[in-house]
């Protein structure tokens, strides 16, 4: 009698009436120690039985996963995603949503070790520029994006409907963009598509360092940086240099709030030459400026 079918006729009849056999094929290994309980021994040759047979065979073959499709565009370069992992820890969304764009605008991808972590934010606030996300992860990303059932709701959300269009940023003709009417409303400049004439961002430079905006100062300076033309960096320079030569009649706290809106202001300028650098492969032509303290 074959030995496996020694090992089933033992197991339905019972220990206790048919006696283990140890007389075990070479494949099998070694024999069953007969000091084991005969029920032990009996469910230890099923399973090196499994083994062998298993062993001995072919697995069941599947169906070939779906493959992405190919994505001919550039991958960003190193030092852009050097600035990313830097606005990735902690998050930064205004200033992920810079880098997002200038990848978007220079025809880049995001590497894909970035996908997940730069979705799952995506998935956790509105506020990350989806078309700009959707851009810069191309075909495979977006391929990507669908294998998660999970991110369903986030596919639709980074694929508009067929037939609409993004709607037109306003072109700035119906608003005064004179020097007096961004003195008089700041907050009219950035209703303003850039880039902004010499004057225009000199009179929102000087509102800026005039100390009047107090709490809200960082918001506003980091929206004005996130738009201020790079070519007019010296400018920003020669108004922070003048903060520092000025004695303003502010108090302590107004001071502090003044400086932090400085702070944030030339960093996000920077932080948009930095990219632009990062992504064209030019080299940064300027010096960074140093915010003395006051």
């Amino acid at each position: 009698m074959a030995v496996w079918e020694d090992v089933v006729t033992t197991g339905l009849i019972g220990t206790d009436r048919r006696p283990v056999s140890n007389e075990l094929p070479p494949t099998w290994g070694v024999g069953v120690d007969q000091a084991l309980d005969p029920a032990h021994a009996v469910l230890s040759l099923a399973a090196r039985h499994r083994a062998v047979d298993r062993a001995g065979s072919r697995l069941p073959s599947c169906l070939p996963s779906p493959s992405a499709p190919p994505d001919p565009e550039p991958v960003a370069s190193r030092a852009a995603h050097e600035i990313l992992v830097r606005l990735l820890s902690p998050p930064q969304i205004d200033l992920l949503n810079l880098w997002l764009i200038a990848g978007a605008e220079s025809g880049q991808r995001v590497s894909a070790a970035y996908w997940t972590p730069l979705l799952i934010l995506a998935v956790r606030t509105t506020e990350l520029d989806r078309s700009a996300l959707a851009s810069v992860l191309g075909a495979r990303g977006m391929w990507f994006v669908d294998q998660n059932p999970q991110w369903i709701r986030l596919a639709k959300a980074l694929r508009p409907p067929a037939g609409e269009k993004p709607s037109p940023e306003h072109d700035g003709a119906e608003i005064s963009a004179t020097e007096d009417a961004v003195r008089a409303d700041p907050e009219l400049i950035l209703r303003l598509p850039p880039p902004w004439p010499e004057q225009l961002t000199r009179a929102v430079l000087d509102f800026v360092a005039s100390g009047r905006l107090q709490q809200r100062g960082s918001r506003f300076a980091a929206a004005v940086g996130a738009r201020l033309p790079l070519q007019h960096y010296p400018l920003l320079r020669s108004t922070i240099h003048q903060i520092a030569t000025r004695d303003l009649p502010l108090t302590a706290a107004a001071v502090r709030s003044l400086r932090e809106a400085v702070l944030v202001l030339e960093r996000t300028v920077w932080l948009r030459i930095e990219m632009r650098s990062a992504f064209s492969g030019v080299p940064i032509m300027v010096q960074r400026l140093e915010i003395p303290p006051w």
